[in-house]
């Protein structure tokens, strides 16, 4: 492979792969032959590269290799490497890019090549980030709960407030608690009439 300068189209994507296959234990970058490698142990990983504005990556894929051969911008990568199981996938101008799938060559890659204590640095890396995940996810649904029992609470107070307020409001001077049961309409008027002939003539005889 010759590199030429990078495509402007494909810089942003090329630093990203470089950026990821850089976080790998003990992963350096070089350039022989006036390509960009990145290395484990002096033994390369991955190829970064852009020729003839098209970008290239090639890495060694011994599980998936059979069926990336099968997409459209892949093939066995020259100089014999292809026999054993490095396969480079070319894009062109306009071509859509599968980041996720060249990061997961890269791993893929990495694993395939990097000898077993990087792999264990790696392995042991892993459950570690995933133990921060989970942490996070938890902290993340506690606070989310907090505020939960908060609305609650707020919700429910304007309630609870007109109880309160309803249980200890002072009772109006004069007013009886008993329940007053309202008289027929006319009863009253009724019993004045009936009682105030007795009444009259009761005021008569002490006149007299």
């Amino acid at each position: 492979m010759t590199t030429t300068k990078d495509d402007p189209r494909f810089t942003a994507l090329l630093a990203r792969l470089r950026d990821a296959a850089l976080a790998y234990p003990e992963a350096v970058e070089e350039f022989p032959w006036g390509d960009r490698v990145v290395k484990v142990r002096g033994k390369i990983f991955v190829f970064l590269n852009t020729h003839e504005g098209k970008l290239l990556v090639t890495a060694k894929l011994p599980q998936s290799g059979e069926a990336a051969l099968m997409l459209p911008f892949a093939e066995p990568t020259g100089y014999n490497l292809g026999k054993s199981g490095w396969v480079t996938a070319r894009f062109g101008p306009g071509d859509r890019v599968p980041e996720a799938m060249l990061l997961e060559w890269i791993e893929e890659s990495y694993r395939a090549v990097a000898p077993k204590r990087a792999l264990r640095s790696l392995d042991d890396a892993a459950p570690a980030a995933a133990k921060k995940r989970v942490a996070a996810k938890k902290g993340a649904g506690a606070k989310k709960g907090a505020a939960s029992t908060r609305e609650v609470k707020k919700a429910a107070a304007p309630g609870r407030e007109a109880a309160l307020a309803k249980e200890t409001a002072p009772v109006k001077k004069g007013i009886s608690a008993k329940k007053v049961v309202p008289t027929k309409k006319g009863t009253q008027a009724n019993q004045a009439k009936k009682t105030a002939p007795g009444a009259r003539a009761q005021l008569a005889r002490k006149r007299g």
